[in-house]
């Protein structure tokens, strides 16, 4: 019933947000590129958008992504299909954004901003400021860890990582609590392209901890987890691109 009137709600914030929303002739921020960051960072709607012929050739194409900074991992993309207008391909990328980041859950225990899906590229042309988009990826982030007594503890924020995971032989990154104080930094090493090992220290150095990564793809949100030992040789599980409720459910049973 919950997640129901969740659905309802974030359906009518994306015709409200819709209404407001630029076409492409009135934007004045520039051309979408193929090499753009939020386009390397989302393959599939890269190849959709740019390479496959069923959609690239569309009249209208749409991005929406959750802002500000992209504050959640995901995005919808639309594409026009017969007499479709410029303005209704952009009402089903947002009821689509916003379907998706309903699903997540609340995002209150990992960001101190209201997470909301915007039109950010519509017909090739960025409808929002450029510097409104990151060029580094942000996702919703928790740490579960054994502390000294036994107790699992959990510190949630958002993981800010610029170079691209799988791709790129070593990737750093950094987490910052809900009060956007960086509280962490750390390493992920590509030993295939969905896997690897991380390392990370949090508090100046007053607590570290080290182990394996897996990219997850789909279902409920692509994600990492990543779970290794603390300096100690406890346990600790690092998930990134789930809210804190989603990831405990998951992975917090450490």
């Amino acid at each position: 019933m919950i997640r129901t009137l969740l659905f309802v709600l974030f359906s009518v914030m994306a015709l409200a947000a819709d209404a407001g929303a630029q076409t492409a002739a009135q934007s004045p921020y520039g051309k979408a590129e193929r090499r753009d960051p939020l386009f390397l960072r989302f393959n599939q709607m890269a190849d959709r958008y740019w390479v496959n012929t069923e959609t690239m050739a569309a009249s209208h194409k749409v991005v929406a992504v959750p802002m500000p900074r992209q504050c959640a991992f995901l995005y919808a993309d639309s594409y026009s299909r017969g007499q479709m207008s410029e303005s209704e391909v952009q009402q089903v990328a947002l009821s689509n954004c916003n379907r998706r980041l309903a699903e997540l859950g609340p995002l209150g225990e990992n960001y101190g901003v209201n997470c909301q899906c915007k039109v950010v590229i519509s017909d090739d042309v960025y409808v929002v400021p450029r510097d409104t988009l990151p060029d580094d990826s942000y996702g919703p982030t928790s740490i579960f860890y054994r502390d000294d007594r036994g107790n699992v503890a959990r510190l949630n924020g958002v993981a800010r990582y610029g170079a691209l995971i799988g791709r790129d032989r070593s990737v750093t990154f950094s987490v910052e609590n809900v009060r956007n104080e960086q509280v962490c930094d750390g390493t992920f090493t590509n030993e295939g392209p969905n896997n690897g090992k991380f390392s990370l220290s949090c508090f100046g150095g007053k607590f570290s901890g080290n182990g394996s990564y897996e990219r997850k793809m789909g279902a409920p949100n692509d994600h990492i987890i990543a779970r290794g030992q603390t300096s100690r040789g406890l346990p600790i599980v690092l998930v990134i691109g789930l809210p804190s409720q989603l990831a405990a459910g998951t992975y917090g049973g450490i």
